[in-house]
């Protein structure tokens, strides 16, 4: 029997988008099942008390099942949408490099 390396799986769920924004409802759903996506892209549209946001998902692959709907009420946390083959589902959001220090001038 081949080995077979597992998939890997995620589950992308709404992020604290920002200080109050607890939760939200969703406005539009972007993306279905069966899409592939990328980290950063635009899965769905929230409206909260003080403007629609878009949502990024943090991580591309395969959207094999999605949990929200249009008209949807959401809190933090909810499960949004389910990824195989997750292309950053174990490592956090990538941040800038810090600066180098400047070297000192040879002589």
């Amino acid at each position: 029997m081949p080995h077979i390396a597992p998939s890997k799986f995620m589950d992308v769920r709404f992020p604290k988008v920002g200080e109050g924004a607890d939760s939200g409802k969703v406005v539009s759903v972007l993306v279905k099942v069966g899409d592939t996506i990328s980290a950063g892209q635009t899965i769905l549209e929230l409206e909260s008390e003080k403007a629609i946001a878009p949502i990024p998902s943090p991580a591309g692959g395969k959207i094999t099942a999605i949990s929200v709907k249009e008209g949807d009420t959401i809190q933090v946390g909810a499960v949004l949408l389910s990824l195989e083959g997750a292309d950053g589902a174990a490592a956090p959001a990538a941040k800038a490099p810090a600066p180098k220090a400047a070297s000192a001038p040879r002589a």
